[in-house]
C-alpha cells in the first residue's frame, strides 16, 4: 500500500511554524515528532510501487497536497495520501503549480472569497489584504480584481509594491513606510469608491474597507480595522506576525481594535480552508484553467535543493519570499 518517490517538490508554507509547537490549536495537523523529518505538501516522481498499489506506476508524478510529504530526498508514502498528476495537466502547468495556485493556496484564497457570499466580493466593494504578496494573499488580489473589486494590498519592501502594481492591485503599500496610517488613507481615498464630492461644505471621504484578507495579524491589521465599513467582513486567513508568540491562537485583538470591531459589527471569522472539502472540484477546475490560460499569475520563489529547506523556511516566515516558496 506504499509508494517509493523521488522528492520533485516541497511546498513551504507558515502553518507549518504551528507544527513545531507542543499543539497546533487545530485539530486537521498534528504536532510534528521528534526524531521524524519535517513533512509538508510535496510532489514526487514515482520510482516503485508496493504490490497492492493500483493505478500507479514508476515514472508517474504524484502530489501529496497537503503535509505529509517528508523533507527528504527519496521518500516512501501511503499511496491513499497522494494523487497521480494527469500527463495532460503536467503539460499545460508547472507542477510546482499543484502546490500553489493550483494547489492548497490557491484553495485557500477562492474557498475563502466563496465564503463572502451574495456574490461578493464585487464592484462595490474595497479590498484589503495583508501579506499581499505572499503566496494566498497575491491570488486573493488577483480573484478579488476579476470580480471588479478595488483592491489595496499591504507588503514588505518596494519590490514588492512593485509586483502588486504589476498583478493589477489598484494601490499597493509597504508597511515599513514611515507613515502607514497616512498611506492607507491616500490610498483610499485614490479607489474608485472612494467619494470624490467636492465643494465648499465638504471634503473628498475615503472609501471603506468593505473586505479585508488577514494574512498578518500584529499591528498592520489593528490599523486596517480603524478604516472597515460597519457591517464589513474580516476573514482571518493567518496570523504570521504572531506565531512565534505564546498563548492562544488567534491572538485577541487589542481593546481599542476590539471595540471597532464590536460597535461597526464587523464580521470577523477565523477561517480554514479545510472545512470547504465540498467546494475543491470545482475551485480547482477554475484555477487551473486560469493559470493555463496566463490569466492568474502564480509567481513563486524556488530554492534549489533539499539542503535549501531550513533557510526557505526561515525566509519565507520573514517574508523574503514572493508568491509561492517551494523547495
Amino acid at each position: 500500500h506504499e509508494v517509493l518517490c523521488r522528492t520533485v517538490y516541497l511546498s513551504v508554507d507558515p502553518f507549518l511554524r504551528c507544527r513545531f509547537n507542543a499543539s497546533t490549536g487545530v485539530d486537521y495537523t498534528q504536532p510534528y515528532a521528534l526524531g521524524e523529518p519535517i513533512a509538508s505538501a510535496g510532489i514526487g516522481e514515482v520510482l516503485q510501487v508496493g504490490d497492492a498499489v493500483r493505478g500507479l506506476a514508476p515514472g508517474d508524478l504524484v502530489v501529496e497536497p497537503f503535509d505529509s510529504f517528508p523533507w527528504q530526498s527519496v521518500a516512501v508514502l501511503e499511496a491513499a495520501k497522494v494523487q497521480r498528476v494527469p500527463p495532460i495537466l503536467a503539460l499545460l502547468l508547472p507542477p510546482s503549480a499543484l502546490l500553489g495556485a493550483c494547489g492548497q493556496t490557491g484553495l485557500t484564497a477562492w474557498c475563502g472569497l466563496e465564503t463572502v457570499g451574495g456574490g461578493r466580493p464585487n464592484g462595490s466593494d474595497v479590498v484589503a489584504v495583508s501579506g499581499a504578496a505572499g503566496a494566498v494573499g497575491s491570488l486573493v488580489g488577483q480573484l478579488c480584481k476579476r470580480r471588479g473589486a478595488a483592491v489595496v494590498g499591504v507588503c514588505g519592501s518596494e519590490a514588492k509594491v512593485d509586483f502588486l502594481q504589476e498583478l493589477g492591485f489598484d494601490r499597493a503599500l509597504n508597511r515599513h513606510s514611515a507613515d502607514l496610517r497616512a498611506d492607507l488613507r491616500a490610498a483610499l481615498l485614490s479607489v474608485p469608491q472612494a467619494d470624490r464630492a467636492l465643494g465648499t461644505s465638504r471634503s473628498p471621504q475615503p472609501a471603506d474597507i468593505t473586505l479585508y484578507w488577514d494574512n498578518v495579524g500584529g499591528a498592520v491589521s489593528d490599523l486596517v480595522i480603524q478604516c472597515m465599513a460597519p457591517r464589513s467582513e474580516l476573514l482571518l486567513c493567518g496570523q504570521i506576525s504572531t506565531y512565534d508568540a505564546e498563548g492562544d491562537y488567534p491572538p485577541p485583538l487589542p481593546a481599542e481594535s476590539a471595540a471597532v470591531v464590536e460597535r461597526r459589527r464587523i464580521r470577523r471569522e477565523r477561517y480554514t480552508v479545510v472545512k470547504y472539502k465540498h467546494r475543491f472540484a470545482p475551485a480547482l477546475a477554475e484555477l487551473c484553467a486560469l493559470v493555463a490560460a496566463e490569466e492568474l499569475r502564480a509567481e513563486e520563489t524556488v530554492y534549489d535543493g533539499l539542503d535549501a529547506a531550513p533557510a526557505a523556511f526561515i525566509d519565507m516566515m520573514g517574508g523574503g519570499n514572493t508568491g509561492k516558496a517551494v523547495v
